[in-house]
């Protein structure tokens, strides 16, 4: 006998699936009752709230830490001012090839700082600034950039 022969289809139909039993009203029913859709609306809504929230501290921490410095900083040297007679040494070895010509602080400061070059203040500088005047320009270490400095390396 052929393949083909034993493999025909039955002549009657297949029974009909019997169907299932009836799910629980506490599982399948209360997932679609208002309060249900509303709960989960307000979870949905507490996770982007809670992540917003998180993106913002993020986004904001590293100004808050900078205010934070700043503050600090500013009542330290209120206390002890920055040393800006090692700061000119410092700026005078390390750009010694420029040849330093004169340097300039604020009038405050002036009567602090010990140094080999003529010492010019300029009012526009603010106390612990500090600018080193050389032969073809200035190397400007003012407060904020060298604290600016300070925080990048920190980083």
């Amino acid at each position: 006998m052929p393949l083909a022969g034993s493999l025909r289809a039955s002549a009657r139909p297949a029974p009909a699936p019997e169907p299932s039993p009836p799910a629980s009203r506490a599982g399948c029913d209360e997932a679609f009752t208002p309060q249900a859709l509303r709960r989960e609306e307000m979870l949905q809504e507490l996770v982007l709230a809670r992540l917003a929230a998180l993106e913002a501290y993020e986004r904001r921490t590293p100004a808050m830490l900078e205010a934070l410095a700043r503050e600090v900083l500013g009542r330290e040297l209120a206390l002890a001012p920055a040393d800006l007679s090692r700061l000119a040494g410092e700026l005078r070895a390390t750009f010694g090839a420029e040849e330093p010509v004169v340097l300039v602080v604020a009038p405050d400061d002036a009567p602090r700082v010990i140094c080999d070059l003529p010492v010019r203040t300029d009012a526009a500088l603010r106390r612990g600034d500090l600018v080193l005047e050389v032969r073809d320009g200035e190397i400007d270490a003012r407060f904020n950039l060298r604290f600016a400095a300070a925080l990048e390396h920190s980083q």
